[in-house]
């Protein structure tokens, strides 16, 4: 089955919508939200929909959602590379060193303290990564 609002999605950022990209778009849209995966994960969901798709079209696809700002990638030390999807909220991480556990999280004091080193350097912000490796209390 066709979804318009994936074909709109991928139209509204200026991207065609081949078959790779409905199906990667698709497999997402079943994510919960703030759920960060894989190529690997991609590859394998779509497998078990039905549909291959190897590693490299899956990595190309992403690479053309995270420069469309479908996708936000994370390079998180000791995970490697993941992603999820851009909902626009600003939010930050947390990740567990042992487990690999991704939480996210937003603390409007982080935001504040953000703002005024800004604002000291008198320059402008142009992105921003908070990342919190912790033990989480499942590991402790």
């Amino acid at each position: 089955m066709i979804d318009l609002v994936h074909i709109a999605t991928l139209k509204a950022n200026r991207l065609r919508p081949t078959t790779v990209r409905l199906a990667v778009l698709s497999v997402m849209s079943g994510y919960e939200e703030g759920t960060h995966f894989t190529i690997e994960k991609i590859v394998d969901d779509l497998a078990s929909s039905g549909v291959r798709k190897s590693v490299g079209s899956v990595y190309r696809t992403l690479k053309e959602f995270e420069d469309s700002g479908i996708v936000i990638r994370h390079l998180f030390d000791s995970i490697g590379t993941v992603y999820e999807s851009n909902t626009g909220t600003d939010h930050d991480h947390t990740v567990c060193v042992v487990c690999g556990v991704i939480k996210e999280f937003h603390k409007t004091e982080f935001d504040s303290l953000r703002n005024e080193v800004v604002s000291e350097s008198k320059g402008r912000l142009i992105k921003h990564t908070q990342i919190l490796y912790v033990v989480c209390e499942n590991c402790l």
